[in-house]
Protein backbone atom coordinates (compact mmCIF):
# COMPACT_ATOMS: atom_id res chain seq x y z
CA UNK A 1 0.00 0.00 0.00
CA UNK A 2 1.02 3.59 -0.68
CA UNK A 3 -0.06 6.37 1.64
CA UNK A 4 0.27 10.14 1.26
CA UNK A 5 -0.10 12.75 3.98
CA UNK A 6 -2.11 15.77 2.86
CA UNK A 7 -2.14 19.19 4.54
CA UNK A 8 -4.16 22.31 4.12
CA UNK A 9 -2.68 25.64 5.21
CA UNK A 10 -2.25 24.87 8.91
CA UNK A 11 -3.15 21.27 9.67
CA UNK A 12 -3.78 17.83 8.22
CA UNK A 13 -6.44 18.16 5.53
CA UNK A 14 -10.00 17.37 6.55
CA UNK A 15 -11.05 16.90 2.92
CA UNK A 16 -9.28 15.90 -0.29
CA UNK A 17 -10.86 15.48 -3.68
CA UNK A 18 -9.41 12.48 -5.48
CA UNK A 19 -10.20 13.75 -8.96
CA UNK A 20 -8.49 11.75 -11.71
CA UNK A 21 -6.52 9.80 -9.09
CA UNK A 22 -4.79 6.65 -10.31
CA UNK A 23 -1.66 4.56 -9.96
CA UNK A 24 0.81 4.27 -12.84
CA UNK A 25 3.33 1.53 -13.51
CA UNK A 26 6.85 2.01 -14.86
CA UNK A 27 5.46 2.21 -18.41
CA UNK A 28 2.95 4.92 -17.44
CA UNK A 29 0.01 2.52 -17.74
CA UNK A 30 -2.85 3.26 -15.34
CA UNK A 31 -3.55 0.38 -12.97
CA UNK A 32 -6.85 -0.71 -11.43
CA UNK A 33 -6.68 0.22 -7.77
CA UNK A 34 -8.65 1.34 -4.73
CA UNK A 35 -7.84 4.89 -3.60
CA UNK A 36 -9.49 6.49 -0.56
CA UNK A 37 -8.91 9.50 1.70
CA UNK A 38 -9.38 9.36 5.45
CA UNK A 39 -7.90 11.07 8.48
CA UNK A 40 -5.63 13.33 6.44
CA UNK A 41 -4.09 10.50 4.42
CA UNK A 42 -4.62 9.19 0.88
CA UNK A 43 -4.46 5.38 0.88
CA UNK A 44 -3.78 3.48 -2.34
CA UNK A 45 -4.34 -0.26 -2.45
CA UNK A 46 -1.97 -1.52 -5.15
CA UNK A 47 -2.57 -4.46 -7.50
CA UNK A 48 1.18 -5.15 -7.67
CA UNK A 49 4.14 -5.31 -5.27
CA UNK A 50 6.22 -3.24 -7.68
CA UNK A 51 6.94 0.44 -7.21
CA UNK A 52 4.27 2.65 -8.75
CA UNK A 53 3.60 6.34 -9.26
CA UNK A 54 0.55 8.17 -7.96
CA UNK A 55 -1.27 10.78 -10.07
CA UNK A 56 -4.18 13.08 -9.27
CA UNK A 57 -5.54 16.53 -9.99
CA UNK A 58 -3.70 19.07 -7.86
CA UNK A 59 -4.21 22.75 -7.14
CA UNK A 60 -0.92 24.18 -8.43
CA UNK A 61 -1.75 27.80 -7.70
CA UNK A 62 -0.91 30.13 -10.57
CA UNK A 63 -0.23 27.12 -12.82
CA UNK A 64 -3.81 25.88 -12.55
CA UNK A 65 -5.57 22.70 -11.49
CA UNK A 66 -3.43 20.10 -13.21
CA UNK A 67 -3.14 16.33 -13.18
CA UNK A 68 0.35 15.71 -11.79
CA UNK A 69 2.22 12.62 -10.67
CA UNK A 70 4.94 11.38 -8.34
CA UNK A 71 8.02 9.34 -9.16
CA UNK A 72 7.87 5.55 -8.83
CA UNK A 73 7.55 4.85 -5.10
CA UNK A 74 7.97 1.61 -3.13
CA UNK A 75 5.72 0.61 -0.26
CA UNK A 76 6.49 2.35 3.00
CA UNK A 77 5.36 1.92 6.61
CA UNK A 78 5.04 5.69 6.95
CA UNK A 79 3.09 7.93 4.58
CA UNK A 80 4.85 10.03 1.98
CA UNK A 81 4.13 13.76 1.89
CA UNK A 82 2.10 14.34 -1.28
CA UNK A 83 3.45 17.83 -1.99
CA UNK A 84 7.07 16.70 -1.66
CA UNK A 85 6.62 13.71 -3.96
CA UNK A 86 4.86 15.74 -6.65
CA UNK A 87 7.63 18.35 -6.43
CA UNK A 88 10.32 15.66 -6.55
CA UNK A 89 8.96 14.34 -9.84
CA UNK A 90 8.65 17.75 -11.47
CA UNK A 91 12.11 18.90 -10.36
CA UNK A 92 13.60 15.68 -11.75
CA UNK A 93 11.89 16.44 -15.09
CA UNK A 94 13.16 20.02 -14.96
CA UNK A 95 16.77 19.02 -14.27
CA UNK A 96 16.75 16.37 -17.01
CA UNK A 97 15.18 18.79 -19.48
CA UNK A 98 17.80 21.41 -18.67
CA UNK A 99 20.56 18.99 -19.64
CA UNK A 100 18.71 17.59 -22.67
CA UNK A 101 18.15 21.10 -24.04
CA UNK A 102 21.74 22.23 -23.59
CA UNK A 103 21.71 23.54 -27.17
CA UNK A 104 19.25 26.12 -25.87
CA UNK A 105 20.40 26.73 -22.31
CA UNK A 106 24.09 27.17 -23.15
CA UNK A 107 23.22 30.23 -25.24
CA UNK A 108 21.54 31.97 -22.31
CA UNK A 109 23.40 34.46 -20.11
CA UNK A 110 24.31 33.32 -16.61
CA UNK A 111 21.83 35.75 -15.09
CA UNK A 112 18.89 34.56 -17.20
CA UNK A 113 15.67 34.29 -15.13
CA UNK A 114 15.33 30.60 -16.01
CA UNK A 115 18.48 29.62 -14.11
CA UNK A 116 17.46 31.69 -11.11
CA UNK A 117 14.05 30.04 -11.00
CA UNK A 118 15.45 26.53 -11.38
CA UNK A 119 17.92 27.14 -8.54
CA UNK A 120 15.24 28.67 -6.35
CA UNK A 121 12.87 25.75 -6.93
CA UNK A 122 15.60 23.24 -6.05
CA UNK A 123 16.63 25.19 -2.94
CA UNK A 124 13.04 25.44 -1.76
CA UNK A 125 12.51 21.73 -2.36
CA UNK A 126 15.68 20.95 -0.41
CA UNK A 127 14.42 23.05 2.49
CA UNK A 128 11.13 21.15 2.40
CA UNK A 129 13.07 17.91 2.77
CA UNK A 130 14.52 19.21 6.05
CA UNK A 131 14.53 17.26 9.28
CA UNK A 132 11.04 15.71 9.61
CA UNK A 133 8.93 16.81 12.52
CA UNK A 134 6.55 14.61 14.47
CA UNK A 135 3.42 16.76 14.52
CA UNK A 136 1.68 14.54 11.96
CA UNK A 137 3.44 11.33 11.14
CA UNK A 138 6.73 12.94 10.24
CA UNK A 139 5.68 16.09 8.40
CA UNK A 140 4.54 19.63 9.14
CA UNK A 141 2.27 22.07 7.34
CA UNK A 142 5.35 24.25 6.79
CA UNK A 143 7.06 21.46 4.87
CA UNK A 144 3.99 20.97 2.72
CA UNK A 145 3.78 24.70 1.98
CA UNK A 146 7.47 24.86 0.99
CA UNK A 147 7.13 21.81 -1.27
CA UNK A 148 4.02 23.32 -2.86
CA UNK A 149 5.88 26.54 -3.66
CA UNK A 150 8.81 24.56 -5.07
CA UNK A 151 6.41 22.56 -7.25
CA UNK A 152 4.73 25.67 -8.66
CA UNK A 153 8.10 27.27 -9.42
CA UNK A 154 9.31 24.07 -11.09
CA UNK A 155 6.19 23.87 -13.27
CA UNK A 156 6.61 27.50 -14.33
CA UNK A 157 10.30 26.98 -15.14
CA UNK A 158 9.65 23.73 -17.02
CA UNK A 159 6.93 25.37 -19.12
CA UNK A 160 9.29 28.21 -19.97
CA UNK A 161 12.01 25.72 -20.89
CA UNK A 162 9.59 23.77 -23.11
CA UNK A 163 8.70 26.96 -24.99
CA UNK A 164 12.37 27.96 -25.34
CA UNK A 165 13.15 24.55 -26.80
CA UNK A 166 10.18 24.94 -29.14
CA UNK A 167 11.54 28.28 -30.34
CA UNK A 168 14.89 26.66 -31.11
CA UNK A 169 13.29 23.72 -32.93
CA UNK A 170 10.92 25.94 -34.90
CA UNK A 171 13.82 28.09 -36.10
CA UNK A 172 15.60 24.91 -37.20
CA UNK A 173 12.47 23.82 -39.05
CA UNK A 174 12.26 27.21 -40.77
CA UNK A 175 15.88 26.85 -41.88
CA UNK A 176 15.20 23.35 -43.19
CA UNK A 177 12.20 24.62 -45.16
CA UNK A 178 14.36 27.32 -46.73
CA UNK A 179 17.01 24.78 -47.71
CA UNK A 180 14.39 22.45 -49.17
CA UNK A 181 12.86 25.30 -51.18
CA UNK A 182 16.26 26.20 -52.62
CA UNK A 183 17.07 22.57 -53.41
CA UNK A 184 13.78 21.87 -55.21
CA UNK A 185 14.21 25.06 -57.23
CA UNK A 186 17.37 23.48 -58.64
CA UNK A 187 16.03 19.93 -58.91
CA UNK A 188 12.23 19.48 -58.67
CA UNK A 189 12.72 15.74 -58.12
CA UNK A 190 14.26 16.29 -54.68
CA UNK A 191 11.78 15.31 -51.96
CA UNK A 192 12.03 17.33 -48.74
CA UNK A 193 11.91 15.48 -45.44
CA UNK A 194 9.00 15.90 -43.03
CA UNK A 195 11.14 18.15 -40.83
CA UNK A 196 11.69 20.45 -43.85
CA UNK A 197 7.97 20.91 -44.48
CA UNK A 198 6.04 23.39 -42.35
CA UNK A 199 2.93 21.67 -40.97
CA UNK A 200 -0.34 22.87 -42.51
CA UNK A 201 -2.91 24.16 -40.03
CA UNK A 202 -6.56 23.23 -40.39
CA UNK A 203 -9.85 23.22 -38.53
CA UNK A 204 -12.74 20.82 -38.02
CA UNK A 205 -16.19 21.90 -39.21
CA UNK A 206 -19.34 20.62 -37.56
CA UNK A 207 -22.10 19.68 -39.99
CA UNK A 208 -24.74 21.56 -37.98
CA UNK A 209 -24.24 24.87 -39.81
CA UNK A 210 -23.11 25.54 -43.37
CA UNK A 211 -22.95 29.30 -43.92
CA UNK A 212 -21.02 31.74 -46.17
CA UNK A 213 -19.51 33.56 -43.18
CA UNK A 214 -18.02 30.33 -41.84
CA UNK A 215 -16.79 29.36 -45.30
CA UNK A 216 -14.93 32.67 -45.57
CA UNK A 217 -13.24 32.16 -42.21
CA UNK A 218 -12.03 28.73 -43.29
CA UNK A 219 -10.84 30.00 -46.68
CA UNK A 220 -9.01 32.97 -45.16
CA UNK A 221 -7.29 31.24 -42.25
CA UNK A 222 -6.87 27.49 -42.72
CA UNK A 223 -4.99 25.27 -45.12
CA UNK A 224 -7.19 22.18 -44.89
CA UNK A 225 -10.62 21.15 -43.65
CA UNK A 226 -11.39 18.35 -41.22
CA UNK A 227 -14.79 16.75 -41.83
CA UNK A 228 -15.78 14.58 -38.86
CA UNK A 229 -17.55 11.34 -39.73
CA UNK A 230 -19.72 10.32 -36.78
CA UNK A 231 -21.19 6.92 -37.47
CA UNK A 232 -24.43 7.76 -35.61
CA UNK A 233 -25.00 10.83 -37.81
CA UNK A 234 -24.22 9.13 -41.10
CA UNK A 235 -26.16 5.93 -40.36
CA UNK A 236 -28.72 6.85 -37.66
CA UNK A 237 -30.73 3.72 -38.50
CA UNK A 238 -29.35 0.41 -39.69
CA UNK A 239 -28.91 0.53 -43.44
CA UNK A 240 -30.21 4.12 -43.81
CA UNK A 241 -27.39 6.49 -44.69
CA UNK A 242 -27.70 10.27 -44.65
CA UNK A 243 -24.80 12.14 -46.28
CA UNK A 244 -26.61 15.41 -46.96
CA UNK A 245 -24.93 17.58 -44.34
CA UNK A 246 -21.51 16.00 -44.78
CA UNK A 247 -21.71 16.55 -48.54
CA UNK A 248 -22.09 20.32 -48.17
CA UNK A 249 -18.77 21.03 -46.44
CA UNK A 250 -16.77 18.47 -48.40
CA UNK A 251 -18.02 19.64 -51.79
CA UNK A 252 -17.38 23.27 -50.86
CA UNK A 253 -13.86 22.53 -49.64
CA UNK A 254 -12.92 20.63 -52.79
CA UNK A 255 -14.79 22.55 -55.51
CA UNK A 256 -14.69 26.14 -54.24
CA UNK A 257 -12.11 26.58 -51.49
CA UNK A 258 -9.64 24.18 -53.15
CA UNK A 259 -8.66 22.88 -49.73
CA UNK A 260 -7.57 19.33 -48.93
CA UNK A 261 -10.08 17.38 -46.87
CA UNK A 262 -9.20 15.12 -43.95
CA UNK A 263 -12.04 12.94 -42.74
CA UNK A 264 -12.88 10.46 -40.01
CA UNK A 265 -12.59 8.60 -37.78
CA UNK A 266 -14.36 6.06 -39.94
CA UNK A 267 -14.63 3.74 -36.92
CA UNK A 268 -15.18 5.37 -33.55
CA UNK A 269 -16.89 3.22 -30.93
CA UNK A 270 -17.03 5.89 -28.23
CA UNK A 271 -20.47 6.77 -26.80
CA UNK A 272 -20.78 10.02 -28.77
CA UNK A 273 -20.29 8.28 -32.14
CA UNK A 274 -21.72 4.77 -31.75
CA UNK A 275 -25.19 4.38 -33.35
CA UNK A 276 -27.93 3.29 -30.95
CA UNK A 277 -28.99 0.46 -33.24
CA UNK A 278 -25.51 -1.05 -33.03
CA UNK A 279 -25.58 -1.40 -29.24
CA UNK A 280 -27.25 -4.82 -29.35
CA UNK A 281 -24.30 -6.15 -31.36
CA UNK A 282 -21.49 -4.81 -29.18
CA UNK A 283 -20.95 -8.23 -27.56
CA UNK A 284 -20.97 -10.05 -30.89
CA UNK A 285 -17.63 -9.13 -32.43
CA UNK A 286 -18.10 -10.97 -35.73
CA UNK A 287 -21.36 -9.15 -36.43
CA UNK A 288 -19.87 -5.83 -35.30
CA UNK A 289 -16.95 -6.46 -37.62
CA UNK A 290 -19.26 -7.00 -40.59
CA UNK A 291 -21.17 -3.79 -39.88
CA UNK A 292 -17.90 -1.86 -39.54
CA UNK A 293 -16.55 -3.17 -42.84
CA UNK A 294 -19.78 -2.29 -44.66
CA UNK A 295 -19.82 1.19 -43.10
CA UNK A 296 -16.20 1.99 -44.01
CA UNK A 297 -16.71 0.71 -47.55
CA UNK A 298 -19.85 2.79 -48.06
CA UNK A 299 -18.28 6.03 -46.80
CA UNK A 300 -14.96 5.64 -48.62
CA UNK A 301 -16.64 4.83 -51.93
CA UNK A 302 -18.68 8.01 -51.67
CA UNK A 303 -15.83 10.36 -50.83
CA UNK A 304 -12.81 8.62 -52.33
CA UNK A 305 -12.18 11.43 -54.84
CA UNK A 306 -12.58 14.20 -52.27
CA UNK A 307 -10.70 13.02 -49.17
CA UNK A 308 -6.91 13.07 -49.26
CA UNK A 309 -6.36 11.52 -45.81
CA UNK A 310 -8.60 9.21 -43.81
CA UNK A 311 -8.52 8.75 -40.08
CA UNK A 312 -9.50 5.11 -40.22
CA UNK A 313 -10.11 4.40 -36.54
CA UNK A 314 -10.09 6.06 -33.15
CA UNK A 315 -8.05 3.74 -30.97
CA UNK A 316 -9.36 1.84 -27.95
CA UNK A 317 -9.96 3.22 -24.51
CA UNK A 318 -11.35 0.60 -22.17
CA UNK A 319 -14.31 1.81 -20.16
CA UNK A 320 -15.66 3.95 -23.01
CA UNK A 321 -18.14 2.65 -25.54
CA UNK A 322 -17.47 -0.93 -26.64
CA UNK A 323 -14.98 -3.04 -24.69
CA UNK A 324 -13.13 -5.19 -27.20
CA UNK A 325 -9.96 -7.13 -26.60
CA UNK A 326 -6.75 -5.59 -27.88
CA UNK A 327 -6.50 -8.34 -30.50
CA UNK A 328 -9.98 -7.44 -31.73
CA UNK A 329 -9.04 -3.75 -31.91
CA UNK A 330 -5.98 -4.65 -33.96
CA UNK A 331 -8.13 -6.79 -36.26
CA UNK A 332 -10.70 -3.99 -36.62
CA UNK A 333 -7.93 -1.55 -37.52
CA UNK A 334 -6.54 -3.95 -40.11
CA UNK A 335 -10.03 -4.37 -41.55
CA UNK A 336 -10.54 -0.61 -41.86
CA UNK A 337 -7.13 -0.16 -43.48
CA UNK A 338 -7.83 -2.89 -46.03
CA UNK A 339 -11.22 -1.41 -46.91
CA UNK A 340 -9.80 2.08 -47.43
CA UNK A 341 -6.82 0.89 -49.47
CA UNK A 342 -9.13 -1.21 -51.64
CA UNK A 343 -11.47 1.62 -52.59
CA UNK A 344 -9.47 4.85 -52.22
CA UNK A 345 -6.93 6.15 -54.77
CA UNK A 346 -3.38 4.94 -54.32
CA UNK A 347 -2.08 8.24 -52.91
CA UNK A 348 -4.63 8.40 -50.08
CA UNK A 349 -3.02 8.49 -46.64
CA UNK A 350 -4.25 6.52 -43.61
CA UNK A 351 -4.05 7.69 -40.00
CA UNK A 352 -4.79 5.82 -36.78
CA UNK A 353 -6.04 8.19 -34.09
CA UNK A 354 -4.96 7.97 -30.45
CA UNK A 355 -7.65 9.94 -28.60
CA UNK A 356 -6.25 9.79 -25.05
CA UNK A 357 -2.46 10.27 -25.21
CA UNK A 358 -1.96 10.87 -21.47
CA UNK A 359 -2.21 8.21 -18.74
CA UNK A 360 -5.76 8.07 -17.43
CA UNK A 361 -7.85 6.30 -14.82
CA UNK A 362 -8.95 2.90 -16.18
CA UNK A 363 -12.47 3.34 -14.82
CA UNK A 364 -12.89 -0.19 -13.50
CA UNK A 365 -11.01 -3.37 -12.70
CA UNK A 366 -9.40 -3.60 -16.13
CA UNK A 367 -6.09 -1.86 -16.91
CA UNK A 368 -6.45 1.10 -19.23
CA UNK A 369 -5.21 0.69 -22.78
CA UNK A 370 -2.00 2.61 -23.35
CA UNK A 371 -2.10 4.37 -26.72
CA UNK A 372 1.60 3.72 -27.15
CA UNK A 373 1.11 0.00 -26.51
CA UNK A 374 -1.69 -0.15 -29.07
CA UNK A 375 0.45 1.64 -31.66
CA UNK A 376 3.30 -0.80 -31.04
CA UNK A 377 0.91 -3.74 -31.41
CA UNK A 378 -0.25 -2.44 -34.79
CA UNK A 379 3.33 -2.19 -36.00
CA UNK A 380 4.19 -5.72 -34.82
CA UNK A 381 0.97 -7.07 -36.37
CA UNK A 382 1.91 -5.59 -39.73
CA UNK A 383 -0.98 -3.11 -39.84
CA UNK A 384 0.44 -0.33 -41.99
CA UNK A 385 -0.73 3.11 -40.93
CA UNK A 386 0.95 6.02 -42.68
CA UNK A 387 0.78 8.14 -39.54
CA UNK A 388 -0.73 8.47 -36.09
CA UNK A 389 -3.17 11.14 -35.00
CA UNK A 390 -3.23 12.59 -31.50
CA UNK A 391 -6.21 14.37 -29.97
CA UNK A 392 -4.79 17.01 -27.65
CA UNK A 393 -7.89 18.22 -25.82
CA UNK A 394 -8.25 19.45 -22.24
CA UNK A 395 -10.81 20.99 -19.94
CA UNK A 396 -13.69 18.76 -21.02
CA UNK A 397 -15.69 16.20 -19.04
CA UNK A 398 -14.79 13.43 -21.49
CA UNK A 399 -12.48 10.98 -19.66
CA UNK A 400 -8.83 11.62 -20.47
CA UNK A 401 -9.25 15.35 -21.13
CA UNK A 402 -8.13 16.62 -17.73
CA UNK A 403 -5.77 19.59 -17.77
CA UNK A 404 -1.99 19.21 -18.14
CA UNK A 405 0.79 21.77 -18.37
CA UNK A 406 2.92 22.70 -21.38
CA UNK A 407 5.91 20.57 -20.35
CA UNK A 408 3.66 17.53 -20.09
CA UNK A 409 2.42 18.19 -23.62
CA UNK A 410 5.96 18.48 -24.95
CA UNK A 411 7.10 15.30 -23.19
CA UNK A 412 4.10 13.32 -24.42
CA UNK A 413 4.62 14.38 -28.04
CA UNK A 414 8.32 13.55 -27.95
CA UNK A 415 7.49 10.10 -26.60
CA UNK A 416 5.18 9.35 -29.54
CA UNK A 417 7.89 10.54 -31.93
CA UNK A 418 9.78 7.32 -31.18
CA UNK A 419 7.12 5.45 -33.17
CA UNK A 420 8.99 6.73 -36.23
CA UNK A 421 5.81 7.71 -38.01
CA UNK A 422 4.52 11.19 -38.81
CA UNK A 423 2.26 12.59 -36.11
CA UNK A 424 -0.88 14.54 -36.98
CA UNK A 425 -2.47 16.65 -34.26
CA UNK A 426 -5.91 15.54 -35.37
CA UNK A 427 -7.66 17.83 -32.88
CA UNK A 428 -6.37 20.26 -30.28
CA UNK A 429 -8.44 22.55 -28.15
CA UNK A 430 -9.77 23.76 -24.81
CA UNK A 431 -13.04 25.51 -23.86
CA UNK A 432 -13.53 29.24 -23.49
CA UNK A 433 -15.70 28.74 -20.39
CA UNK A 434 -15.57 26.26 -17.51
CA UNK A 435 -17.70 23.16 -18.05
CA UNK A 436 -19.74 22.28 -14.98
CA UNK A 437 -18.83 18.85 -13.59
CA UNK A 438 -21.46 16.15 -13.15
CA UNK A 439 -21.86 13.28 -10.73
CA UNK A 440 -20.17 10.90 -13.14
CA UNK A 441 -17.64 13.35 -14.62
CA UNK A 442 -15.37 15.22 -12.20
CA UNK A 443 -13.95 18.68 -12.80
CA UNK A 444 -11.39 18.44 -15.62
CA UNK A 445 -9.19 21.15 -14.10
CA UNK A 446 -7.74 24.18 -15.81
CA UNK A 447 -4.47 25.64 -17.07
CA UNK A 448 -3.33 28.70 -15.10
CA UNK A 449 -6.82 30.10 -14.46
CA UNK A 450 -10.41 28.93 -14.93
CA UNK A 451 -11.19 28.58 -18.62
CA UNK A 452 -12.09 31.87 -20.30
CA UNK A 453 -11.73 33.40 -23.77
CA UNK A 454 -8.35 34.81 -22.71
CA UNK A 455 -7.05 31.51 -21.33
CA UNK A 456 -8.28 29.64 -24.40
CA UNK A 457 -6.37 32.14 -26.54
CA UNK A 458 -3.14 31.87 -24.56
CA UNK A 459 -3.29 28.06 -24.51
CA UNK A 460 -4.00 27.92 -28.25
CA UNK A 461 -0.97 30.05 -29.12
CA UNK A 462 1.41 28.15 -26.85
CA UNK A 463 0.33 24.67 -27.93
CA UNK A 464 0.07 25.54 -31.63
CA UNK A 465 3.61 26.94 -31.62
CA UNK A 466 4.92 23.97 -29.64
CA UNK A 467 3.34 21.44 -32.00
CA UNK A 468 4.54 23.27 -35.11
CA UNK A 469 8.10 23.19 -33.79
CA UNK A 470 8.21 19.39 -33.59
CA UNK A 471 9.92 18.03 -36.73
CA UNK A 472 7.75 14.91 -36.70
CA UNK A 473 4.40 16.77 -36.62
CA UNK A 474 2.87 16.67 -40.11
CA UNK A 475 -0.29 18.74 -39.56
CA UNK A 476 -2.28 20.49 -36.83
CA UNK A 477 -6.06 20.97 -36.62
CA UNK A 478 -8.20 22.93 -34.15
CA UNK A 479 -11.07 20.84 -32.79
CA UNK A 480 -14.06 22.94 -33.92
CA UNK A 481 -14.69 26.12 -35.88
CA UNK A 482 -17.73 27.15 -33.83
CA UNK A 483 -19.72 26.17 -30.75
CA UNK A 484 -22.36 23.81 -32.07
CA UNK A 485 -25.69 23.90 -30.26
CA UNK A 486 -26.47 20.21 -30.62
CA UNK A 487 -23.82 17.70 -29.56
CA UNK A 488 -20.54 19.65 -29.83
CA UNK A 489 -17.09 18.14 -29.96
CA UNK A 490 -16.42 20.13 -26.77
CA UNK A 491 -18.78 22.64 -25.11
CA UNK A 492 -17.43 26.17 -25.68
CA UNK A 493 -14.54 24.63 -27.63
CA UNK A 494 -14.93 26.56 -30.90
CA UNK A 495 -13.29 29.71 -32.21
CA UNK A 496 -16.73 31.27 -32.76
CA UNK A 497 -19.46 31.36 -30.12
CA UNK A 498 -22.90 29.82 -30.53
CA UNK A 499 -24.19 33.38 -30.98
CA UNK A 500 -21.95 33.78 -34.03
CA UNK A 501 -19.35 36.08 -32.48
CA UNK A 502 -15.65 35.51 -33.05
CA UNK A 503 -13.69 34.75 -29.90
CA UNK A 504 -10.21 36.26 -29.31
CA UNK A 505 -8.80 32.82 -30.07
CA UNK A 506 -9.83 33.11 -33.74
CA UNK A 507 -7.66 36.16 -34.28
CA UNK A 508 -4.77 34.60 -32.36
CA UNK A 509 -5.10 31.44 -34.41
CA UNK A 510 -4.90 33.48 -37.61
CA UNK A 511 -1.90 35.49 -36.37
CA UNK A 512 0.03 32.46 -35.14
CA UNK A 513 -0.69 30.41 -38.26
CA UNK A 514 0.36 33.33 -40.46
CA UNK A 515 3.60 33.71 -38.50
CA UNK A 516 4.43 30.04 -38.97
CA UNK A 517 3.58 30.08 -42.69
CA UNK A 518 5.81 33.14 -43.21
CA UNK A 519 8.64 31.61 -41.13
CA UNK A 520 8.35 34.05 -38.24
CA UNK A 521 8.58 32.87 -34.65
CA UNK A 522 5.23 33.39 -32.84
CA UNK A 523 5.20 35.93 -30.04
CA UNK A 524 4.62 33.33 -27.33
CA UNK A 525 7.97 31.72 -28.16
CA UNK A 526 9.82 35.01 -28.44
CA UNK A 527 8.69 35.89 -24.92
CA UNK A 528 9.35 32.47 -23.41
CA UNK A 529 10.85 32.90 -19.94
CA UNK A 530 9.68 32.04 -16.42
CA UNK A 531 8.17 35.48 -15.88
CA UNK A 532 5.96 35.21 -18.97
CA UNK A 533 5.17 31.58 -18.22
CA UNK A 534 3.98 32.30 -14.71
CA UNK A 535 0.72 33.92 -15.75
CA UNK A 536 1.47 37.34 -17.20
CA UNK A 537 1.44 35.81 -20.69
CA UNK A 538 -2.33 35.82 -20.60
CA UNK A 539 -2.45 39.58 -20.65
CA UNK A 540 0.63 40.24 -22.75
CA UNK A 541 0.27 37.69 -25.55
Amino acid sequence: MLRFAVFDDFAPAAECSLRHACLLDKDQAALPSEIVFKDGVIECLKPTPDAVAFAMQYDAGACGRLTLQTTLLPDSDLPYLLDIELARHRIAILINATFETSSVTHTLPDDHPLFAQVDQAIDMFTDALGEPAASFGRYTPEQAALARKALVMAIEASEALALMQSRHQLQERFQGAERAKAATAIDPNIQPTLAEILPPIGCAVDNEIFAPALQKIIADNFEFVVSPMRWNEIEPEEGRYDFRRTDLWIRWAVDQAKRPVVSGPLIDLSPRSLPDWLLIWTHDYETLREFAFEHVTRVVKRYKKAVSRWTIISAPSLGDGVDLSLDQWVDLTRLAALAVRKHAPSGTRLTVELPHPFPRHPGGNTPAVMPRLFADMLIHAGVQADAYGIRLQMGDLVPGRDARDIMQVATMLDDFATLERPIHISAFGVPSEPIAPTKDAPCPGCWREPWSPEIQTAWLEAVLALCASRPYVASIAWQALYDAKGDPEMPFGGLISAAGRAKPSLQRMAETARAIRTRNVPTVLLNADPVQSAGSAVSSS
